[in-house]
């Protein structure tokens, strides 16, 4: 198993940090997929790394046929529970790599998940896996990846240089987004991706900013000894100073469609 599996398998750990901690995606972002994708409840759709379902339950609500890809036995049961009534809805165990339907999709979409695929694999076979015409659609939650400061953040930015000395403390938005595009567009298989950003401001207590911090890989990968100790004080430190913490939230999304001129077969 590669280190990019073994980052995967972490967050099996942490579902109910991830389910109480995440935040939800706004609807915004639902319209601005199907109105790109024109998809309908008889579109066949894919979701890559379901994680706990905050980005499917966007889809769910209009009534599409979803697949759901996670990788272990307690994330599978954990989205089969929370949505094993609805008919509509398939989860399945699989790594996208291997992964082989026997059909094609109107729209692949990942919500902060498909980093988790080498770009160079993981592009490419969605363009082999969309209909002519269908749409890919990443978008991610920035927050771990954004350098913050001020306030509250400098506290916690030391708290972070403390207990993960050899970690970044986050990019700039505009850097992220030239990655990004340019693993969407590797090998040539897809077009320069729309891009459209959301935005809005989360107030987080402590207990739930701390769950949140619990399912940063970064952190995840830390002995259990220096991880309890790094949350415990990011805790105190947001109480001691007041007990919340106004995350300003950033989505970015990228949109593409399969054309046939683009594709290396």
């Amino acid at each position: 198993m590669n280190i990019m599996d073994i980052k995967k398998n972490l967050f099996q750990n942490v579902i109910n940090d991830y389910e109480y901690g995440r935040p939800q995606y706004p609807e915004d972002l639902y319209t601005a997929v199907s109105r790109f994708s024109g998809i309908s409840p008889a579109s066949e759709i894919l979701e890559v790394g379901a994680g706990t379902g905050q980005a499917t339950g966007l889809f769910a609500l209009h009534g599409h046929r979803l697949d759901l890809l996670e990788v272990s036995d307690q994330q599978v049961a954990f989205l089969q529970g929370k949505y094993g009534l609805q008919d509509n809805i398939k989860v399945i165990k699989s790594y996208f790599e291997d992964y082989e339907p026997d059909k094609q999709y109107d729209l692949i979409y990942s919500a902060t998940a498909f980093h988790w695929i080498k770009c160079e694999n993981g592009y490419p076979k969605a363009w082999r896996m969309l209909r002519e015409g269908g749409t890919m659609a990443v978008f991610w939650n920035v927050f771990f990846d954004l350098y913050h400061s001020g306030g509250i953040f400098d506290g916690l930015n030391e708290l972070r240089k403390t207990y993960m000395p050899n970690e970044s403390l986050g990019d700039d938005l505009e850097t992220i987004k030239d990655k990004r595009i340019r693993q969407i567009t590797v090998g040539g298989y897809f077009e320069m991706p729309e891009y459209i950003e959301f935005h809005w401001t989360d107030r987080y207590d402590a207990k739930r900013f701390t769950a949140w911090a619990n399912t940063d890989s970064r952190v995840l990968v830390l002995s259990d000894k220096q991880r309890m100790e790094y949350l415990n004080a990011v805790e105190r430190y947001i109480l001691e100073q007041g007990g919340v913490v106004e995350i300003p939230q950033t989505v970015s999304l990228y949109l593409v469609k399969k054309t046939p001129a683009m594709g290396r077969m």
